[in-house]
């Protein structure tokens, strides 16, 4: 995700230096020179970049590099482990993890988060920050302890493009008279991008759906639901980095710029799910939405959580799982937890990550191959 990111920064016009960061001095470097290189071969100059290593977890160490850079926006990318590796199972060892919800990977994304959030505190930084793993759910969390950052990227703003590109198409209009109005959960996504051949998610999560063209609600004229479910089978793996990246620089362009505009994003200010936003002047706040309350939408984002394998969050941040993703990763992997507190986030989420590469090793996969 990180790279992903760093090659659209480098590929762009940005208005100032970037300074992209690693535990892994030499794949650090590495990864920012290949962004170097391939910005130029594109014929495009891009902004001032460097490489700095950083452990998120040593707060003396983030404090020193905030120190020295001073920088207007930190985006967090980092996890323990990547999303998509679970996709390298061969088919009849991933069958069992399969549609239990992404929430069952919570140990895996939320103790790096945490680790940096808490370092970014210690320092007081008090610029806005982007942040990438799982936001729909870590974003609520962290809320909870005081932690949140001030956005989370991606997601519910993946939906919307591919719900412009359907309706204009329907149309037969310019995508950009399409305004799209959704608030949605993370969880919204596997029905949203469906391969053809894949049947329909009955029901989908909870979820507020509007269209309009020049003004004009034509929700019901393009049947936006349908659209919604209309098959869109995107490419596995890592290649969807590159969609996320997009919807995370286009917000961070907003986020720095004077005046603010109308995007989508999940979890501004720790809320959970994704909204309409007004991004601008460093900071994101949900758009208010008629014949929607505030109060509604962040009901029907709370409702979406089982969807996505979290039964609920706890007012201290603890993250309860569904049954289902108890069951699948107890008798699959041997992990039981039923409950997530932030303080075991550290140890769960490396008893996980342990745990789930034993299992991989024992279908011969190698994840190691697959880190870069």
């Amino acid at each position: 995700m990180g790279r992903a990111v760093l090659a659209h920064l480098a590929a762009g016009t940005w208005p100032a230096r970037v300074v992209a960061c690693r535990r892994d001095e030499r794949r650090g470097a590495e990864a920012c020179r290949l962004a170097r290189v391939v910005a130029a071969a594109a014929g495009t100059t891009g902004p001032d970049l460097e490489f700095a290593p950083l452990d998120l977890a040593d707060a003396d160490m983030v404090a020193g590099l905030l120190a020295r850079v001073r920088p207007s926006l930190v985006i967090l990318t980092a996890s323990l482990q990547t999303w998509w590796l679970a996709s390298l199972l061969p088919s009849e060892a991933a069958r069992p993890l399969r549609g239990i919800g992404f929430g069952a990977w919570l140990p895996l994304h939320l103790p790096v988060l945490l680790s940096a959030m808490r370092s970014l505190s210690a320092a007081r930084y008090e610029g806005p920050v982007l942040s990438a793993p799982f936001p729909d759910v870590t974003g609520p969390v962290l809320d909870r302890i005081g932690l949140a950052p001030t956005c989370g990227v991606g997601n519910v703003a993946e939906v919307v493009p591919k719900l412009r590109l359907l309706a204009a198409a329907r149309l037969r209009t310019d995508p950009a008279r399409v305004e799209v109005t959704l608030v949605a959960h993370h969880a919204l996504l596997a029905g949203a991008f469906r391969p053809a051949d894949a049947p329909a998610r009955e029901p989908l999560p909870p979820h507020f759906l509007r269209i309009r063209v020049d003004g004009e609600d034509v929700t019901e004229a393009v049947d936006a639901e349908g659209l919604l479910v209309e098959p869109w089978s995107l490419p596995g793996g890592g290649a969807w980095a590159s969609l996320t990246a997009a919807c995370t620089v286009r917000l961070a362009r907003a986020l720095l710029a004077p005046r603010e505009t109308r995007l989508h994003a999940p979890s501004p200010g720790g809320l959970p799910g994704g909204y309409p936003v007004l991004v601008g002047g460093g900071s994101v706040r949900p758009e208010p939405i008629d014949g929607l309350s505030f109060e509604e939408a962040i009901r029907l984002n709370e409702r979406s959580h089982p969807f996505d394998g979290i039964e609920r969050i706890e007012p201290d941040g603890t993250a309860v799982f569904t049954g289902r993703v108890c069951e699948a990763m107890r008798d699959t992997l041997g992990f039981d937890c039923p409950r997530l507190a932030p303080s075991e986030a550290a140890g769960r989420g490396e008893e996980l990550r342990e745990r789930f590469e034993r299992y991989a090793a024992g279908h011969g996969v190698d994840l190691s191959a697959a880190r870069i």
